[in-house]
């Protein structure tokens, strides 16, 4: 009895694709060392393009080369972790907070600058709030409607055509 359903081979190559890139996939942004004394070949290229790692050299990569640190390939060492994979899946978590977060990173930027004090005293800064008036609101003043001005009478009026 067949669990799966009969595929064509179109079907199986997506699938065989998808599995790959699945395989093939990391988190996370490590520092390794090549812990051979001869040159390693990546079977994926690094972040920055390697595939060739000299011996004794370091490279960037994500979690996908943690299982060549240690036994029993021993192949790699790990030297530094720069984002780890609990941060990452973090980050997608949350992004609607993040972004609302941005208006007061914005505003505390400006209010966390050190004191700045010249000869007439210290400079307070002051966060203000932006108006949402239109553009064209300032067109009347006091009550009398601005009277539209035509710039020129023409359009094209100083232009000339040059056909070639």
């Amino acid at each position: 009895m067949r669990l799966s359903p009969r595929l064509n081979r179109y079907e199986r190559r997506e699938m065989h694709a998808e599995k790959l890139k699945n395989n093939m996939s990391g988190t996370g942004i490590y520092v390794y060392e090549n812990n051979t004394d001869g040159d390693l070949r990546l079977p994926k290229a690094t972040a920055s393009g390697i595939k060739m790692v000299g011996p004794r050299k370091r490279f960037q990569g994500d979690s996908y080369f943690m299982s060549w640190v240690g036994s029993p390939m021993n192949l790699l060492k790990l030297v530094e972790v720069i984002v780890q994979k609990d941060n990452i899946y973090a980050k997608k978590a949350e992004p609607e907070s993040l972004q609302e977060n941005v208006m007061t990173n914005e505003n505390q930027l400006l209010l966390d600058q050190p004191d700045t004090i010249t000869n007439q005293g210290k400079i307070e800064r002051v966060v203000v709030e932006p108006s949402l008036t239109p553009i064209n609101d300032n067109t009347e003043q006091k009550g009398h409607p601005a009277t539209e001005v035509l710039l020129t009478e023409d359009p094209v009026d100083g232009v000339t055509i040059i056909l070639g």
